[in-house]
């Protein structure tokens, strides 16, 4: 770095000023590195199926969007979907894309379904139905 700088720029540091200014990056990198700890499983084992939302321009005005977004679990390949809203047929409607797209069906569907302030865990009765048709577990992550 120090090199680059007097090569380039014609401009001479130290050592100590270099590492002091890379620092804070430094910092953000350990816990970049600390924060995304990837979570393996063995293949055909879990599908980890969850929303967003973001914002897109349609005709020149801004439409909110929900991506129905659904993971393998060992190859990380994804399947995404968008919907206008978040309600239980966009879930089941992007579920079944997912699962005819990868052309089969994991053990496991990991998905967000607790109370955040109970971690209580709640899947309705349509759900269940959905997972018995299909034969796949399901489980809620925290």
């Amino acid at each position: 770095m120090r090199q680059d700088l007097a090569h380039e720029l014609g401009i001479e540091v130290s050592l100590r000023t270099v590492q002091r200014a890379v620092a804070p990056l430094r910092r953000e990198l350990r816990a970049e590195a600390l924060a995304t700890v990837r979570y393996e499983t063995a293949p055909g084992q879990q599908l980890q199926i969850d929303f967003g939302s973001t914002s897109v321009l349609v005709d020149g005005q801004p439409q909110r969007v929900h991506l129905f977004v659904a993971t393998l679990g060992y190859s990380r390949r994804c399947y995404v979907a968008v919907f206008l809203h978040e309600r239980q047929s966009a879930w089941l409607q992007g579920l079944k894309g997912a699962l005819r797209h990868f052309g089969g069906v994991t053990h496991e569907l990991l998905v967000d379904a607790h109370d955040a302030r109970t971690r209580e865990v709640r899947f309705n009765d349509c759900f269940h139905a959905f997972c018995r048709y299909w034969g796949v577990t399901p489980r809620a992550k925290f």
